[in-house]
Order: structure tokens, then C-alpha cells, then sequence
């Protein structure tokens, strides 16, 4: 008889974008999913079907209307189906899960609740103040934070058992390992780049003032005309403004992983993130990082061994750290190599779930 795994979304979070597909809260329960022979049914109101099954064929989606309530639409699916569930996957502490999860547990006491935290320093300091918190991830079977300082603090306040599993990367092909010879003078940044959180003003005025002649700082991801303009503005008339390559959103993954594995240098400038994706795709193709002080730069770069960490909002020295370690070869040498050996035996979802897997004390179907 087949098991099933379903991941069930909270009202706070109920839309899944296609990018959402290939990320964390799809991909742990799909791949988990995969690696257990378990069938997989995502239960939301929102999700472009169609990409999922270009990529994932077998995982079901099962629709949840949002009128009349996504939350009372939601327990009365776990009333008729929680007894056909026997894993619950469920990320970020939301309030709404806590009487969708008592619900499951209601109808099927036998069944597990995997929570997946997301959560990033500034959230937990609100959620360690909330009743509901605690009492929602009593009901979980297991959880488990993306980063040490997370886990430790949860464990140390509430006295817990939250397991480590950091965020890690998912291959759409195979990849080989990187050769430092592949690599060029780029510095690479990746993600939304117009998001106010993500500074990437302040990392292009970090770059220039690093005043690096025969490198690049290239940028990928969307971002607003608006946005563009702001940063044509602050080019404008700087000797190294040809340097500044703004590419835009890449969606060919293949050109998208060129760039990671000709970059030498990953920066990230954050004021907040909860253990980047990018970083662990940075890690991967074996480039050094330099990052502010967000939640899991510590981890990715094993306490600054891989990678520099600074300030949120200090751009002068991410600046003076961009123009050092441009003129470190061989420390970006022996990174290529270190960082990425580490990345591809640890922080592959596939053998990421397979952690989860023990910890849940499941074994795949045979």
C-alpha cells in the first residue's frame, strides 16, 4: 500500500508562484516524496499545474477554495483526508497552521507533521513572544531550522529538540565539479534585485568603489524600470560604470548556472534573509562570499573560512573587501575547490532529504 506526504499551505502563504515550484517549500516534500516512493500532494488554492508537471509528473495538486475561508476550507479537507495523509509537510510558523495541525492530529493521531521554520533572527524574536508558537511546534513531529543560531536559540529558550538542515541546492541537470581555470573576474549577485531588503544599490556603490579594472559585477535577477533608472543614475559619469553588467532575470538554467560557475566572487548584501537559496548555489560552483551579517552567512561560509561577513549597510568595507579579495588568487583558488567539495557532498536536496528521512524515522518503500 503507498504512503503519501502532503504539504499543506497556510492562509499567510497560500499563493505558490511558479519559481515557488522550484524552491524549498515544493521541493522538500517532492524530493522527499521521490526518495521515499511516497506519493506527494500539494493542497493550496494557487499553483500553476502545468510547470509542476513539466518537472514533477507524479505529485498531485489538490485544490483548496479560498472563498469561505481558506483556513475552515482547509480543516474540512484534513476532516475526510487526514487519515490518507501519513506525512504532513508544513514551513513557517504561521498561526493559521495551528488549528489545521490539531485538526490532522484529531483525525489522524499516527500521522507525522514535518515543520520546515524559515524563519530569520527578527521573526523568532517576535514568535518567542507569541503563546501560539510554542504550542505549535509541540504538535510537530519533527522541525527543523535552516541555520545553527536559529536552532540553537529556539532549543535554549524553549527547550526543544529543532534539528539542522540548512537550504541546499537542486540540480535541473548534472553538473561536474567547477575548475578555478573555468572561472573569470565576475562578481556575481542573484535575486530580485529592486527588493528594498536586498540593497543592490548599495552593493553597486560598493563595487565601484572598490575600483577594480579588470573586473566585472554582474546582476541578475528582475527588477523595475524605475529601479533600472536608479541605478543608470548612480553610474552615470563613474570611470568603472561599464563594469556593472545588469542582466536581468535569466530562466535558462543553463545560462543561469555559466554564471555562478564563471564567477569568482558571490557578494550578497541583505539587511535580512533566512539561509539564502543563492547561497548554497554560490557554494556549489565553488565561489567565494562575501556577505552582510544575515542568518546562515555564518554557516555557508563555516564561520567566514569561504567568505568574508560585515555589517548590514556598511558598503564602504563590502568595498575594501571586494578590492582584497580580488587580489587573493589563491585563497579564491583553494575556495573554488574547498567550498564547492563540501557544498556537493552536504547541501544537495537529494541527500538533504535523506536527513529528513531518519529524522522522521521513515524508509522508503520498496
Amino acid at each position: 500500500m503507498s504512503k503519501n506526504i502532503a504539504f499543506i499551505c497556510s492562509v499567510e502563504s497560500y499563493r505558490l508562484s511558479e519559481a515557488h515550484i522550484f524552491k524549498d517549500l515544493c521541493l522538500v516534500p517532492i524530493l522527499l516524496g521521490e526518495y521515499l516512493n511516497y506519493d506527494v500532494t500539494i493542497v493550496t488554492t494557487d499553483l500553476n499545474e502545468s510547470v509542476l508537471h513539466q518537472t514533477f509528473p507524479s505529485v498531485n495538486f489538490q485544490y483548496i477554495p479560498f472563498e469561505g475561508g481558506f483556513e475552515a476550507n482547509m480543516n474540512t479537507y484534513l476532516m475526510q483526508h487526514a487519515q490518507d495523509i501519513d506525512i504532513v509537510f508544513t514551513i513557517g510558523p504561521y498561526p493559521s497552521y495551528l488549528s489545521m495541525l490539531k485538526t490532522y492530529k484529531q483525525y489522524n493521531p499516527n500521522g507525522k507533521i514535518y515543520m520546515k521554520l524559515d524563519v530569520n533572527r527578527f521573526w523568532l524574536g517576535r514568535l518567542l513572544t507569541y503563546a501560539y508558537f510554542e504550542e505549535l511546534i509541540q504538535l510537530c513531529d519533527l522541525v527543523t531550522s535552516e541555520c545553527e543560531p536559529i536552532q540553537t536559540e529556539i532549543n535554549r529558550v524553549l527547550n526543544l529538540d529543532v534539528k539542522l538542515i540548512p537550504n541546499g541546492f537542486y540540480e535541473f541537470f548534472s553538473t561536474g565539479p567547477v575548475s578555478f581555470e573555468e572561472k573569470k573576474n565576475r562578481i556575481l549577485t542573484v535575486g530580485r534585485l529592486d527588493a528594498p531588503e536586498k540593497q543592490i544599490k548599495l552593493a553597486v556603490k560598493a563595487f565601484l568603489a572598490a575600483e577594480l579594472t579588470d573586473w566585472e559585477f554582474r546582476l541578475v535577477g528582475p527588477m523595475s524600470d524605475v529601479f533600472r533608472r536608479d541605478l543608470q543614475e548612480i553610474l552615470e559619469g563613474n570611470p568603472f560604470a561599464a563594469q556593472v553588467i545588469i542582466l536581468g532575470p535569466i530562466y535558462d538554467k543553463h545560462l543561469l548556472e555559466q554564471e555562478y560557475r564563471q564567477a569568482k566572487i558571490f557578494c550578497l548584501t541583505s539587511t535580512v534573509e533566512c539561509y539564502a537559496h543563492v547561497f548554497a548555489e554560490a557554494a556549489k560552483n565553488g565561489c567565494y562570499i562575501i556577505s552582510t551579517n544575515v542568518d546562515g552567512a555564518s554557516d555557508i561560509t563555516q564561520n567566514q573560512r569561504f567568505g568574508k561577513i560585515h555589517p548590514t549597510y556598511d558598503w564602504e568595507n563590502i568595498g575594501l573587501e571586494l578590492k582584497k579579495a580580488a587580489t587573493q588568487e589563491e585563497l579564491l583558488a583553494d575556495t573554488c575547490g574547498a567550498l564547492q567539495k563540501f557544498a556537493r557532498s552536504e547541501l544537495n536536496w537529494r541527500f538533504i532529504v535523506k536527513k529528513i528521512a531518519s529524522f522522521l524515522d521513515e524508509e522508503a518503500l520498496k
